[in-house]
Formats: structure tokens, C-alpha cells, sequence
């Protein structure tokens, strides 16, 4: 599971009170678990999906061919050319397009914010850019407008590049993209969320979705689909034959005449619950946390084959026994793959490790922590309160979580919930998050607007933990065994991260940020603050906690993640994603100091 690396320091000398600083380069690990919800069907029954931030080629049987990992971000779009030679993927940040046979890249760039991307019938690049759908020619690079003239709200293109279905604020076109002539035509409401299309297998046909109602669009004719306001854009269409499709969500389906739109028979169980994408010759991939093909005589049976794809990610992870364990909600030896017991893992909303403490938190508010092999179940808080948050102090010892309307403090060594407040009580909107202090004696907390407040337990009394700039937004806070508090924080489009001394409500150090900070983390003896940040080309960074100087910066990540955590020695910083440009799920840096 292991990528070997070989040792490339990132060190920033420093004068004054903090010393150098080394990370070494990671080491990088893969967890199984990627999220796909995309898909391109290739010749000899290949078909290209994207795995979180990556896009991989996978063959009849399922097993990887070949796989890119350029792309920081999810993948937000997914075509393949006509012809199958040619794959196109793109991010928030980037598009690429990528020669399927070579696996080399033909052509990237920077997509528009309301980009989609296809391929026209002549393997030419179809982009919408600023509201007009654009021809890219793949050899030189010359853009064309073919329709939309800046009002297009969403495309969507055929798999033969030959029709377009076109959403405007009041319609939805399909279009002849080789004369741009509009074949069919129907109204959208004013309240339409989106655009979905799925296209008949001769791409003669094709069902939209707008989040508001359904229309089967064909070449002179519109028809609305029975109960079509009920066919949501986050379920799936799959045409069987050219009579009929089925709608899918959540495990169950209803088949439609492609003809009327009137619903045919009853509804059907269906053996998967996660995205239906049909292709060519009668091919149904199911698209989830696993990849699986699906038959289309037998859609209540099993997938099969059924496969996991490599995760770009992970968002559960800590050093238990000095070991990097990580996972999607769950604790694997990145060493051994086994995975570890740390408790209920059914509906799992969040998890935080310090002091070789596992804490887990479970929908219904059921908060577990796993210590010295043994899970201790410390409550189960209700419903009432729709529990999200978790934080704990530095030991572990105390755990504090919380849903906008209240929070709980709880203690992990005598496994009983010490106080619990609502929002209404603390007079506040609403509270996005919660964290004990090292005492556990106080809780500090991010309210809905405003400056974090500090809920003294005993009083039940608030008071303004840290002022902040009358504009600002924080988001994220962490405080040291030795009471420094850290919040980030933003205010308008820049970011910055307070640093303030036990005692003080104003910082003695603001650091800044080239984009939002993610994660906090001090190091166990609180002499180190590791932040995580959106940043694409150096996102992690190491400051000197008593002076907040600069003490190293790097990280390239395949995805922005939400996991950082340190080792119990403080020797090892653990981040939950994948280097960019190759696989893997974890980094594992060595902290040299």
C-alpha cells in the first residue's frame, strides 16, 4: 500500500526565538473507498470514471488499465470522444484532455466558472464558457462559439457530439450541433434547479431533468413525463431499449414509455442505491463508493463485477501505537491494511483523536471513545439536537459536540455528558462549532456570526473569546496544552489565522493566508501549529506557536481534505489526501526540528 519516496527537505531558516524546521517527503498511502458518480463509455467495453480527483480507465472486468491524477479537485465533468481516442475531465481549476491509448496529455486549460465539457461528433472539445457553448479545435487551440450567445445556463451533449440540450431561463433546447438548428423545444419553470439529460441509445431522444419537472424531448415534439416533478436531478434515467427508461433512486425505480411519458407497472426494487449511467450495448454501471456493472434484464440482482476503487482522500485517521491508521471513516494500518475496531461506524459523522483517544461521533448523537483497545460507549444524546461537530481538548480527555441548535460537553474518562446547553439558552443564532478547553472547564464556540464566544461550564455564562475584525467570518479553532488559542478566520476574500495567549482576547499574531484555511492542529507539546489550507501549491504549513513565524510550507494535494493530525511524539504530521499528479490517500511527512 505503500509508495516508496525518497527524502527531499522543506526548510525555511529562521532568525530570532524558532528554529529550522524539516518535513521530509511523504510517504504516501492508499486507502480503497474513491467516490464515482461520472462515467464514458470506450470501445471493447472499457469505460473511462472518475475516482474522486482522479479519472481511470477501467476494463470489462472492472480492473484499473490506466489512471490520471492531475486534477486537484472532484471531478466535475466527464466525456470521451466519439471515437474513443480522446478523454476530457475537468476540476474547479483546471480541464485536461488526455489520449486514451497513450495516456498522454493533448491539451488543458482553465475552465470558466459555469463550465461543462463534451466532444463534438469531429472529437473537437465542446465547452460552455460565460453562458455560449465553444468549439476548442484539440490541435491548435482555437476556440469557435457555436450557440448559446451568453444566455445558456447548462449543456448537455449527446455521446455521438451530435445533439445538445441546451437549458435557458424559461426553455430547454435540443439543438443539431452541426447547424445549430433547434429540433424541439419545451418550457421550464420559474423555480427549475438544474439540467440533467440523458439521450436515447441512437441519440435520437433525450429526457430532461430540471429539478421541477421532466420533459422527453425528440426532433418536432415535447412531452412532459406523468409525475415528472418527482424525478429528481440527484436520481438516475437509464434507457433500457428505445421504448422505455427507468428512473432510479435510492434503490427503487419506475419504468416510462420513452413514447407518452406515462409510467409503466409497478415500481421496481433495484439491488443498488447508488447512480445508474447506462452505455452502449446495453451496459448499466452503478456509480457510488464501489463500481459495479449491473444487468439490464436482472436490475434487482447484484452487481457483479463489483470493485473499490483507490480513494484521492481520507477523512478519518490518527497515529494509534505510533501507527498512521486512516480511512473513509474508518482506521486502517496504513502499514498492515488491516482495519481497526474503534467502535460503531454505522451513519459515522465525525471523529478526533488526541492522547491515543479515538472519539467518535454517530447520527442520533451517539458519541463513542476507543482507549487502550477498549471502545467505551460515554452517551447518546437524542436527536433533538442534530449533533455535526466534534472537537476535543489536547489530552483527549474531554470532547465537546454540537448541531446549530445547542452543544455537550463531554468526558471520555468518566464516560458521562458533564453539561449540555442549547442555543437558546446561550442567546445565540445558531452554533457551528464547539471546543473544549484543556480543563475541560470552558467551551469555546464559533457562533452564527460575531466573535467566538467562551462558555464558562459551571455559570453558563458567554464571553467574547477572541476580537476579531467587525467584518470577519471564522471557521476553524484549535487551542495548545498550554491554553494558546488559534482561530481562522476570513474577511472578505483573504484569510488569516489569530493567535492568542491564555488570558488575552486579542492576538498577539495574525498570520495570512493566500486562500481559506481548512484545519488546525497544534503539535502535542504545543510548540508547533500545523495549518492545512486550500492552497494548490503549498498547503500545508508549520508555524512556531510562541512567535508565529514561518517555519516550512508545502504540499501539492491530489484533493482538499479536512484531516491533519500529528503523532503522539510529534515526530510525524498525517494529512488526508494524495500527493498531486500520482495515487494515493495519505501523506505522512517526518518532523525534523
Amino acid at each position: 500500500m505503500r509508495t516508496r519516496t525518497l527524502i527531499l527537505s522543506v526548510t525555511l531558516a529562521l532568525s530570532g526565538a524558532a528554529s529550522a524546521l524539516t518535513l521530509s517527503k511523504p510517504a504516501v498511502y492508499t486507502v480503497p473507498g474513491a467516490d464515482s458518480h461520472l462515467a464514458a463509455f470506450l470501445p471493447g467495453g472499457q469505460v473511462a470514471v472518475d475516482a474522486d480527483n482522479a479519472v481511470l480507465i477501467l476494463d470489462q472486468n472492472l480492473k484499473t488499465v490506466r489512471g490520471w491524477y492531475g486534477l486537484q479537485g472532484v471531478v466535475g465533468a466527464l466525456s470521451a470522444s466519439p471515437d474513443g481516442t480522446r478523454v476530457a475531465a475537468l476540476s474547479r481549476d483546471r480541464w485536461v484532455v488526455w489520449d486514451a491509448r497513450t495516456g498522454q496529455e493533448v491539451r488543458s486549460g482553465t475552465p470558466a466558472y459555469d463550465a461543462t465539457l463534451a466532444f463534438a461528433a469531429d472529437g473537437a472539445l465542446l465547452m460552455l464558457n460565460d453562458g455560449t457553448l465553444t468549439r476548442v479545435d484539440l490541435g491548435s487551440g482555437q476556440t469557435t462559439d457555436l450557440l448559446g450567445d451568453g444566455e445558456a445556463y447548462d449543456v448537455r451533449v449527446s455521446a455521438d457530439g451530435t445533439l445538445a440540450a441546451v437549458i435557458y431561463e424559461d426553455r430547454v433546447d435540443l439543438v443539431t450541433l452541426a447547424d445549430s438548428k433547434v429540433v424541439a423545444s419545451g418550457e421550464v419553470g420559474e423555480d427549475w434547479d438544474g439540467l440533467e439529460a440523458t439521450f436515447s441509445p441512437d441519440g435520437q431522444v433525450a429526457v430532461i431533468r430540471t429539478g421541477t419537472g421532466t420533459l422527453i424531448l425528440r426532433a418536432g415534439q415535447a412531452t412532459e413525463v406523468e409525475g415528472g416533478e418527482d424525478l429528481s436531478l440527484d436520481g438516475s434515467v437509464v434507457f433500457l431499449n428505445a421504448a422505455q427508461f427507468l428512473y432510479a433512486e435510492y434503490g427503487e425505480g419506475q419504468l416510462f414509455d420513452a413514447q407518452t411519458g406515462e409510467a409503466v407497472g409497478d415500481p421496481v426494487e433495484l439491488d443498488s442505491f447508488d447512480t445508474l449511467i447506462g452505455g452502449p450495448d446495453g451496459q448499466v454501471l452503478s456509480l457510488g463508493s464501489s463500481v459495479g456493472r449491473l444487468s439490464v434484464d436482472a436490475l434487482d440482482a447484484p452487481a457483479r463485477p463489483l470493485v473499490k476503487l483507490p480513494s484521492g482522500n481520507a477523512w478519518s485517521g490518527a497515529f494509534i501505537g505510533g501507527v498512521p491508521h486512516a480511512g473513509l471513516g474508518e482506521f486502517i494500518n496504513l502499514k498492515t491494511g488491516k482495519a481497526l475496531n474503534v467502535g460503531n461506524r454505522d451513519r459515522l459523522y465525525a471523529t478526533e483523536t488526541q492522547g491515543q483517544q479515538v472519539w467518535t461521533l454517530n447520527a442520533g448523537g451517539s458519541v463513542n471513545v476507543y482507549r487502550a483497545g477498549k471502545i467505551v460507549k460515554v452517551a447518546t444524546l437524542g436527536t433533538k439536537v442534530e449533533y455535526e461537530t466534534l472537537h476535543t481538548s489536547p489530552d483527549g480527555r474531554y470532547a465537546a459536540v454540537s448541531g446549530y441548535e445547542g452543544l455537550a460537553l463531554l468526558d471520555g474518562q468518566t464516560a458521562r455528558v458533564v453539561k449540555q446547553f442549547t442555543a437558546a439558552q446561550l442567546k445565540v443564532e445558531d452554533i457551528h462549532d464547539a471546543l473544549p478547553t484543556p480543563d475541560g472547564k470552558a467551551i469555546l464556540i464559533i457562533p452564527h456570526e460575531g466573535n467566538p464566544l467562551r462558555l464558562d461550564v459551571a455559570s453558563g455564562k458567554t464571553q467574547v473569546a477572541v476580537k476579531l475584525p467587525a467584518d470577519a467570518s471564522s471557521t476553524e479553532f484549535q487551542q495548545s496544552r498550554g491554553g494558546t488559542l488559534a482561530v481562522s478566520y476570513s474577511v472578505d476574500d483573504a484569510a488569516f489565522v489569530a493567535l492568542v495567549k491564555p488570558g488575552a482576547t486579542t492576538p498577539f499574531k495574525t498570520l495570512t493566508f493566500t486562500s481559506d484555511v481548512r484545519t488546525l492542529r497544534f503539535s502535542p507539546d504545543g510548540k508547533l501549529l500545523a495549518a492545512l489550507s486550500n492552497d494548490a501549491q503549498n498547503a500545508l504549513h508549520v508555524f512556531d506557536t510562541a512567535s508565529g513565524a514561518l517555519l516550512a510550507r508545502t504540499g501539492q494535494f491530489s484533493l482538499r481534505t479536512g484531516l491533519l493530525t500529528w503523532s503522539d511524539s510529534g515526530a510525524q504530521l498525517l494529512v488526508g489526501a494524495g500527493q498531486l499528479g500520482q495515487p494515493g490517500s495519505v501523506s505522512v511527512y517526518d518532523v525534523r526540528r
